[in-house]
């Protein structure tokens, strides 16, 4: 099980990749795998990757050579031990370090094998002597983005937010299809599956399940009954106000979790029109539509920054949830927090063109909802400003599609700025603006 491990966390923190990918391509070359091998297994792997800030800077304090330093497969196979014996509790920890040394050596690093259990075997003789690290350490965040939040919300918060992105591993949100299931019936189901199941905070078609590798197994997913959408990715279908009859286009669709929803609200009156940039994510889409037995979809590869005239003026509602730095779904994807600083400045002139180009597609008077899932103002309010400026929209009210918890000044002003740690969700970015009449 570590081997299999071992390879998410090289694949992503070393190679680049995407944990949530790596994990569910195991699954699928690993169907023997028991449901408590998948847990531990993503708890390992993830869990490391979550922490890998923290893991370093204990590391560092007994190291000779600084963990950045050290050749990849090693500083991989610390970091998965020293998460193992620090919170995982399963494995005595001489067992845990014998392991490393074992893992090392199938990995290529056979020289280094001494060194493993040298460096492991000396921390655990002197645990006592571990000095607690700073905040950005504690909560294991890159320091500049732990400045900037702490700059932007205050330290407090900051450090609300940092403790959340850690307390948010291991939860999976189900938007129930209540017009196939009743909401009670279904979580009733899945208690008597075993499965820890609690209601959403916000959303009443929300269920929340914890421990889950692999949603596939549960009951209802073949019939459709439910699809993983968190609660706060549920506010932008919510806000838009959609209505049966109307046409709606979802432009940066992938996985299509948004366009289902809209798709609910339709009641099989009207159209989703639903794209992406590729043909493989389009593919994404046009699977779980066809799980979720829907129709009135059109899905489509384009790529959302050029214009579509044969489109103009026809949509009554544009959902733009845009591709972002993804600050916000730290806790459910870890590895963003390592690159998402550096990415900031190059996304915001794309999410500018891919707006700039779809609220064409709005009818005058027509709903464009933007959204992310980050918490980056960049991103969020300075990008509203400027659609409001560049593209002939106006800011609307979404206190009438909100539950009364989440209403503020902000929301009168028709945006919504959802922090983890505040809120009990992922951190996510909504604004609802109407296409200025005039605009034909």
């Amino acid at each position: 099980m570590r081997e299999l491990a071992y390879d998410i966390v090289y694949g992503t923190m070393e190679q680049g990749g995407h944990s949530d990918a790596l994990f569910h391509r195991t699954l699928e070359k690993r169907r023997e795998l028991s449901p408590p091998q998948k847990n531990y297994l993503k708890r390992l792997s993830y869990g490391t990757i979550e922490r890998c800030i923290e893991l370093d800077a204990i590391l560092n304090q007994f190291a000779t050579t600084p963990v950045q330093r050290m050749e990849p497969v090693v500083r991989t196979v610390l970091r998965m031990a020293l998460y193992d014996i620090w919170y995982m509790e399963q494995v005595p920890e001489a067992a845990a370090c014998n392991e490393a040394v074992e893992l090392v050596k199938k990995k290529g690093g056979e020289r280094y094998a001494g060194f493993v259990n040298g460096l492991l075997r000396n921390l655990l003789r002197q645990r006592d002597k571990i000095r607690p690290g700073e905040d950005w350490v504690r909560y294991s965040l890159p320091r500049p983005l732990m400045e900037q939040l702490s700059a932007r919300y205050g330290k407090k918060t900051a450090g609300k937010i940092g403790a959340a992105f850690l307390s948010r591993s291991g939860e999976t949100t189900l938007h129930i299809h209540t017009g196939r299931v009743g909401l009670e019936e279904y979580k009733e189901r899945l208690t008597m599956a075993g499965i820890s199941v609690r209601p959403g905070e916000y959303m009443e078609e929300a269920l929340i399940v914890k421990g889950l590798p692999d949603v596939s197994s549960l009951p209802g997913y073949e019939e459709g009954l439910f699809f993983v959408q968190d609660e706060s990715s549920m506010l932008p279908v919510c806000c838009a106000g959609i209505r049966p009859g109307q046409r709606v286009v979802d432009v940066c669709s992938a996985p299509g979790g948004k366009a289902l929803h809209a798709l609910m609200k339709l009641q099989g009156q009207g159209q989703v029109i639903a794209r992406d940039v590729s043909e493989h994510k389009v593919q994404r889409i046009r699977e779980n539509v066809s799980r979720m037995r829907f129709e009135n979809t059109e899905c489509r590869v384009w790529d959302a920054r050029k214009e579509d005239k044969s489109l103009a003026g026809q949509a009554d509602v544009v959902l733009a949830d845009v591709p972002c730095s993804g600050i916000g779904i730290i806790g459910r994807k870890p590895e963003i927090k390592y690159r998402a600083m550096e990415q900031i400045e190059e996304l915001v002139p794309l999410q500018r063109k891919i707006c700039e180009a779809s609220v064409k597609l709005l009818k005058p008077g027509g709903v464009f909802l933007y959204s992310t899932c980050t918490i980056s103002e960049r991103e969020n309010e300075e990008n509203v400003a400027w659609m409001e400026e560049n593209c002939g929209l106006k800011r609307d009210s979404l206190n009438a599609f909100l539950p009364e918890s989440l209403r503020n000044r902000m929301t009168e002003k028709g945006m919504l700025q959802m922090l983890p740690g505040l809120q009990k969700s992922d951190g996510f970015f909504v604004a609802r603006m109407i296409r200025n009449e005039g605009n034909g």
